[in-house]
């Protein structure tokens, strides 16, 4: 009798080779399709940056420009203004305890913020202001590093523009301390003689 031999089959071992093969491949064209992808994003913060600097050096020219349109006005009426609209202020506190008051607080914090503005333009412009310039930075001085002995001061609370939405304890007992004390030394009180340094300024 005739015996044929069986065909021949692919072992399982080839089987198993192909099928290991096949991961590593894989594996190994997506590490290139990663290393790839990668490297744009190494230069997208650099170029980023550029375009933030870029976009900083507009804004900053585009302020400067405008703050000199503002400029002629601030030192001719506008500063001397404001600064009256402060002493406006200062002489509703000296009438009746306004602590409780936010609108008065929001008030009192938008006119300390125009009149720091008003102060920093100043040193762009050629024109002499209307106003004694030193004795205003004296007066801003001593009104926002009042009271001595606190830890955040009433120019904090200004800068931080206490008013209606906000009006934390600290800055309403402030406000009263002034009101109590103009009360009892009257002509000798802190807001008076905020108040004359005022007039002094404004007949400069």
């Amino acid at each position: 009798m005739t015996f044929f031999p069986d065909p021949i089959r692919p072992s399982e071992g080839r089987q198993e080779d192909e099928i290991r093969v096949n991961p590593i491949e894989a594996d190994k064209h997506g590490r290139e399709n990663q290393t790839w992808g990668a490297e744009p994003e190494k230069g997208q913060p650099r170029i980023y940056g550029a375009f933030l600097i870029f976009i900083q050096k507009l804004v900053t020219l585009f302020n400067k420009e405008k703050e000199g349109g503002e400029l002629e006005a601030l030192s001719e009426d506008s500063l001397s203004a404001r600064v009256q609209d402060l002493k406006q202020t200062l002489q509703i506190l000296m009438e009746s305890d306004q602590s409780a008051s936010g609108k008065f607080c929001a008030q009192f914090s938008a006119v300390w913020h125009k009149l720091l503005q008003g102060v920093q333009a100043l040193s762009h412009t050629r024109k002499s202001p209307l106003v004694d310039v030193d004795k205003l930075k004296t007066l801003l001085a001593d009104i926002n590093h009042y009271p001595p002995n606190e830890d955040h001061k009433l120019g904090y609370y200004l800068s931080e523009f206490a008013g209606e939405t906000w009006l934390p304890v600290p800055f309403r007992e402030i406000l009263k301390k002034l009101f109590s004390d103009h009360r009892i030394n009257q002509s000798h009180s802190t807001l008076s003689q905020w108040v004359e340094l005022i007039s002094e300024i404004l007949q400069s």
